[in-house]
């Protein structure tokens, strides 16, 4: 995107991104925002709000989610929580604060994402694989509690091992690298 340089976008409400890329989120447009931006975002965002141990990546969340569907699904599934390079609030948090609330204030963003990288979501096997994943780190990342998850479904059989941010990092752009033929953005580097 051209920068108007009569306009600057105010840092109160754009994110400035590793690369310079700004992203305005009063108005949103992530027409030319890199990849490399959100992998290296979601690498370093931990899962859990941190409280996963080891320490685990939304970035390698989203690889895990992106194997647990149908390969037509698998593009899509991994860039899921995307919008996520804004922070991974834990699902607690959201529903605090107005799950409806959250995900409407959210919606701009993550609408210009899927029209950057062209993908849709909004699949319930994506979901779900979502949920699997999400049981799958409350068994192998986070303490026993006496909390009720019965809304989960079963843990995947094998077991997560951590790889820390670089790692994950190298992973979801390896991910990315061998399912954005299923973009549906022609061309989509």
């Amino acid at each position: 995107m051209q920068p108007d340089l009569f306009n600057k976008p105010d840092g109160r409400t754009s994110i400035l991104l590793p690369s310079g890329f700004v992203l305005d989120l009063q108005a949103p447009d992530a027409a030319g925002l890199p990849i490399d931006d959100i992998a290296l975002c979601l690498a370093s965002q931990p899962r859990w709000g941190g409280a996963a141990r080891p320490w685990y990546s939304v970035a390698e969340h989203s690889v895990m989610v992106s194997r647990l569907v149908a390969p037509e699904l698998a593009f899509a599934a991994l860039l899921h929580d995307c919008e996520e390079f804004l922070g991974d609030w834990p699902s607690p948090v959201k529903v605090m604060l107005g799950l409806n609330y959250v995900k409407g204030r959210l919606q701009p963003v993550k609408a210009a994402l899927r029209r950057r990288f062209g993908f849709d979501d909004r699949h319930p096997a994506i979901k779900h694989a979502d949920l699997v994943s999400m049981a799958t780190e409350l068994r192998d990342l986070l303490p026993p509690a006496w909390i009720d998850w019965g809304h989960l479904p079963p843990p995947h059989p094998e077991r997560i091992v951590p790889v820390g941010p670089e790692r994950a990092q190298a992973l979801f752009l390896q991910r990315f690298e061998e399912l954005k033929h299923l973009s549906t953005v022609a061309g989509l580097a």
